[in-house]
This record gives structure tokens, sequence and C-alpha cells, in this order.
């Protein structure tokens, strides 16, 4: 630029001189030779001092281009609250030093780490806090990564750090440092805070992953600690992402599911354990497969609940049992099961009332049937349901009753009308004597409340015999009778009920 700058000056002077000497020439003859110099001159002057400034111009023109250039580059790769790189600084980062480790015989580890229910601190404390937060995290990160690593902040409460390792032992041993270092209690604003977290590590080297892939890999490792509730560092492996696939098809097999009509209601019956005589059923859920066939619950269930489907499925669920059951005996009772989430939906028992009414069910069949942990995130809200559900005459039983931490005040705090042992007490009644001594306790702390004890999980006349010794009077499980279709209920019931008539008197003719 100089260079070509230098030449228009050049030849802006050589103009003049030209122009100098045609003008000195016709003055010359004229007689004006020094005015017409002067004149000149002036001239030259003005030309050397424009192309000078313009170029000076020029030049803060360029630098101020290449400084907007810098500053946009830098905002579109750095983190704004907390200085670090973002996740296009990071890949472009990471790519750097994957090639960097490749020269120095090296892999890179990415860490991906997630703090736990970091909302809460927002939702208690403010966003002023739990941004403070945030940058108190970043610069302890900061401080702890090594020097050459690359350290991000990815969303909300997500960081990221890709490393140059020999090993994986390495990168596993700077992941035990971070989690100790985020979860220790922090003062902020005059309150002590503590977080949560769990950390994901996947390895890869220039030739066979990009940053993108290590990251991807790294954040299924980390979501597999966040579902085992596993505090230290996950290693990626080839299973997590088949299981992950396996997840995720499930997950759109259940919303294509749910959009065919395809979860059905099978029934357990519930029996008084002296005479075996049904007095109700418990309604399950089931996933008539148009390839599989019938699914049981447990790989679907978590998985509609984690995805928010579960209301969705419950609905369709309970909507056919009621719709199947309304023309049973009207002794018997129908328990629905009731997940944590759904009791979090402050419409649920206006929910529950319209399917009553769009069934014709009666009220005062149905047993609406709770986990402690249904109770634990909002007792206040757990009660407003509560009483809307009884105020309309539903019945409601506290399920798998023993295995929360807090019953005997759950029992004070809301009006059950049924407690149902947890299965996994009775599983162990044979071989443990804590769990009979539990049961037993149970039992008689529910006959001095008169609230009726389910037992769950009778599966042998072993068992059978135990739990009557020990007082129960209810009981369900195979030994009685497996879950079974709406259809088989039916025939169940009409076949206990020839079964009861033959075994009548024969009226005496008069």
């Amino acid at each position: 630029m100089v260079t070509t700058l230098i030449g228009a000056v050049a030849l802006l002077v050589w103009h003049g001189s030209s122009f100098f000497m045609r003008i000195s020439a016709f003055d010359y003859e004229g007689g004006s030779t020094l005015k017409v110099a002067q004149v000149a001159l002036t001239l030259n002057v003005a030309l050397i001092l424009f192309g000078w400034r313009r170029y000076a111009d020029l030049q803060h023109e360029a630098e101020k281009r290449a400084d907007d250039e810098q500053r946009a580059q830098k905002i579109a790769s750095t983190d704004g609250m907390t200085g670090l790189l973002n996740r296009k600084g990071f890949g472009d980062a990471g790519s750097v030093l994957l090639d960097s480790a490749a020269a120095a015989g090296l892999q890179v580890a990415v860490l991906s780490l997630q703090l736990n229910r970091f909302k809460s601190i927002n939702d208690r404390h403010g966003y002023d806090v739990g941004d403070a937060v945030l940058r108190n995290l970043a610069a302890s990160l900061r401080t702890m990564v090594p020097a050459g690593a690359e350290l991000a902040r990815l969303s909300g409460s997500e960081f990221a750090v890709a490393i140059a390792i020999g090993d994986a032992a390495q990168a596993l041993a700077l992941g035990d440092r971070m989690l100790g270092e985020v979860t220790r209690p922090i003062e902020e604003q005059g309150k002590y805070i503590q977080v949560g977290a769990f950390l994901g590590v996947s390895l890869g080297a220039a030739g066979d992953s990009g940053v993108p892939d290590l990251l991807r890999r790294s954040d299924i490792a980390m979501e597999h600690a966040r579902s085992g509730r596993i505090g230290r560092p996950m290693l990626f492996d080839a299973g997590m992402e088949r299981e992950l696939i396996a997840h995720s098809e499930i997950e759109q097999g259940i919303r294509a599911g749910l959009e065919n009509d395809q979860f059905i209601p099978f029934f357990e019956p519930q029996v008084e354990l002296a005479t075996g005589a049904i007095i109700g059923f418990e309604v399950l859920a089931r996933w008539d497969h148009p390839l599989t066939g019938i699914v049981a619950p447990d790989p679907f269930i978590a998985i509609a609940e984690e995805h928010n489907l579960i209301g969705r499925l419950s609905d369709q669920v309970v909507r056919k049992a009621l719709a199947a059951a309304v023309h049973w005996d009207p002794a018997l009772t129908i328990s629905i099961n009731i997940s944590p989430r759904q009791f979090t939906d402050s419409w649920l028992a206006q929910k529950i009332v319209r399917l009553l009414a769009e069934t014709g069910f009666p009220a005062e069949r149905l047993i609406v049937e709770v986990t402690e942990t249904s109770l634990f995130a909002d007792i206040d809200l757990a009660r407003t349901i509560v009483t809307s559900l009884k105020n309309q005459g539903i019945g409601l039983a506290l399920d798998d009753f023993g295995t929360g931490f807090s019953s005997l005040s759950h029992l004070r705090a809301l009006p059950f009308d049924k407690i149902k042992i947890d299965r996994s007490f009775i599983a162990t009644l044979d071989r443990d004597r804590q769990s009979a001594a539990i049961v037993r306790a149970v039992t008689t702390l529910a006959e001095a409340l008169d609230v009726p004890v389910t037992v769950e999980g009778i599966e042998d006349a072993s068992t059978l015999k135990a739990v009557l010794a020990m007082g129960c009077v209810l009981g369900q499980g195979w030994y009685f009778a497996k879950p079974m279709s709406a259809e088989d209920a039916s025939e169940l019931l009409r076949d206990r009920t020839s079964a009861a008539a033959d075994a009548l008197p024969a009226k005496q003719a008069c």
C-alpha cells in the first residue's frame, strides 16, 4: 500500500512539475516567471500533502477494519458472561489442538461437565447470584486447567475442556479434580451455595475423530453418569452410544404409539388373602407393539417420564381401563398409578375427573395410587391435588410404603385410604428379619390408624402363609394371577361368578 501511495504521489509531483515547466515557458515569454514558479511550487506542495493525508486516512481505516474484524471474531468465539470460549470457539481451538497433539504423538481428551439442578439456584436466589456463581466456577476451572488446554462454557450450565494427553488415566484424574472444584461449597453475596455435577470423558486422535464428535461422545458419557447418579468421571465406550440409540428409538416408538393408540391396560387382581376373593384390580400399562407384541412397562415407562410423555400415555391407558371396567361388578375397585412427574401437574385432579365423566366410571370405585417420591417435591401442591380427588369421592393409596424417607409424616399430612407395602420387603421375608419386622410394624400401624394394607409381590404359598400370620388381609401377586388383558379379566370374573353360583345350595321347592 505504501509503495502504491508513494508512486501516486510521485506521479502527481511529476505532473505538477510538467505543468510548472509549461507555465514557466509561457510566462517567460510574458515576463512573469517568478510568479508562475511560486504558483507551481504551491501546487506541488499541496499535492504532496494531500497524498500523505490520504495515505494516513487509508491506513487508519485499514487498522480500524482489522480491529473490528478481530473484535467480531472474539465476540463470535467467546462466552460473554465468563470470558471462556463458546461452542464455536471451542470447536476451532480444539481442531488446532488435535493437529498439534497428533504431531506430538498424543491423544486429545474432551471432558464435558454439566452442573446438576443449577436452575434451582436461579429460582431460589435470583439470576444475579446464578450468574455470579457461573463466573466464580469459570474462574476456578481456569486456574486448575493445565496450560495449553482449551476451556469453554457451551451452554447455561455446561462446561468443556479439550486437552492433549498420553492416556485415559490423566483425563480421568483431571475430571476428578474438576468435579471436586465445582462441587465444593462457595459463598456468593452472603449465601453459601453448593452444586452437584456430572462429567463425561472421550478420547480421540486427529485421524479418527473431530472435536464435534469427541464432544458428542463425552456428552453421552456425561448423560450416562447423570442418569445413573454417578459422581465420578465416566469414560465413553461404544455400549453407551448403542444404549443411546436404543433409548432414542424407544422414545420415537412411544410417540408413534401414542399417535396410533397402542398403549393398553392390563389388570392385576387384588384379593382378600384369607379367601382368594377378588376385591379389585390394579391397572398396569402395556405397549401393544405392532412388531414385538405386548411389551412390559420396564423398557418404556422411565423414558416416557423423561421426555414428558407419561401424562399422555397414562391418559390413554386409564381411559381404556375405566371404559372396560365400568360394567364389572360394582363392588370391585380399580387402582391406577400416578407417576411423580404427573403429580407436579396442578390440573391432575381435573384431568382424572374428566376421564370419569367421559367413561361413566363411578368415582367411589377409583383408587389413585401415589408413591412417596411423588410427594417430596411440593407437599402443598400434593395436598391440594389429594383434597380435590377426595372431594370427588376418589380413594387414595400410598404405594411402595416404607421406601421413602418420611412415610409417617405423609400418613399424618394426607388422608390415605389404603397403604401398599412395597414388594421388596415381601421378596425377602424368608431371609431378612428386618423385612419381616417392617411388614409386621406397618400392619400394626395401619390397624391402629384403621387403614387397610395391601401386600404386593406374593409369588408363592409360603409367602402367603407368612403375611397371613402377620395379620395382613389384602394382597396381590402372581400367586393369584398374572396381569391380564381386559378381555381375560372379564372372562376371569365371569368364571368366578359362575363357580360361586354353582356352589350355592339349590332352592327347595315350596
